[in-house]
């Protein structure tokens, strides 16, 4: 069975958006989680643009879903982000609910087979909920991509520190981002690829592409985004233990590429 990743360009978000979701199920739970990549409160293509997260909040509330965005930035107080980087607006236009995933509550889960975290703090917020990943295509300066698997890091309970809020995952950064997503489960990857970010994570110099890559199948998505920033996805280490988890394709083989213009 192919992975099916869609591409589809433009520059439309909410058109992108609409044309991108016509391929794939509604989904069952009536709780949709929108983790946009918030990692600083920088503009793109450091981080997920605000219009993209807005055409996707719109479409699930007209659809009739409950729509939340949580994050939890690693290198700033998650809601300096959310005020500068224009999430404010959407929350009060929309109705939506604003969540500093750092702060959540949570349980204790456990994985004994976990690649590094034997056990992992779940956020409250997350329970029961279908969860969808909205990275920006960007390079990454350890991990050499960060899209809708490494986006997943901001979707954890926060150290009490100012910044590298995270810092506990990066003594086993590739397998971190592994577990993690075992744990989460995330059930959708949507990558801002319209303008992609080249050079590192914190500052990200743009370069245009016009594409936005859906998937269920997150390391296909990944796998399909690290073709777009010129590198090969096996040559990515996250990437290469995701597929051998289970977690998804990264046989650029046996992935199906829909594009759409």
């Amino acid at each position: 069975m192919l992975s099916k990743v869609i591409v589809i360009k433009g520059k439309d978000p909410f058109q992108m958006i609409k044309k991108g979701l016509e391929f794939f199920e509604k989904p069952y739970e009536r709780k949709i989680i929108i983790k946009p990549n918030l990692i600083i409160d920088k503009p793109p293509p450091t981080t997920t643009p605000c219009e993209t997260i807005e055409a996707l909040a719109k479409y699930y509330i007209e659809n009739n879903y409950e729509v939340i965005i949580a994050e939890g930035s690693g290198w700033i107080d998650t809601f300096q982000a959310y005020k500068k980087l224009g999430y404010f607006e959407i929350s009060k236009k929309y109705g939506i609910k604003l969540i500093d995933l750092n702060n959540d509550d949570f349980e204790i889960l456990e994985k004994p087979n976990a690649l590094f975290l034997k056990k992992f703090e779940f956020p409250s917020t997350l329970k029961n909920s279908f969860i969808i990943s909205v990275p920006i295509l960007k390079e990454h300066s350890i991990t050499g991509v960060t899209l809708s698997l490494k986006n997943m890091l901001g979707a954890t309970i926060g150290e009490k520190a100012t910044i590298a809020k995270k810092g506990r995952f990066h003594k086993k950064l590739n397998e971190s981002i592994v577990d993690i997503n075992l744990y989460l489960k995330p059930k959708l990857a949507i990558i801002d690829g319209r303008v992609a970010g080249i050079g590192g994570e914190l500052g990200a110099i743009p370069k245009e592409l016009n594409v936005m890559i859906f998937s269920n199948d997150l390391v296909a998505a990944d796998a399909i985004g690290a073709i777009y920033l010129g590198k090969n996805p096996l040559n990515i280490k996250h990437l290469k233990l995701a597929h051998e988890v289970g977690l998804g394709m990264v046989d650029l083989n046996k992935i199906e590429i829909v594009k759409i213009e």
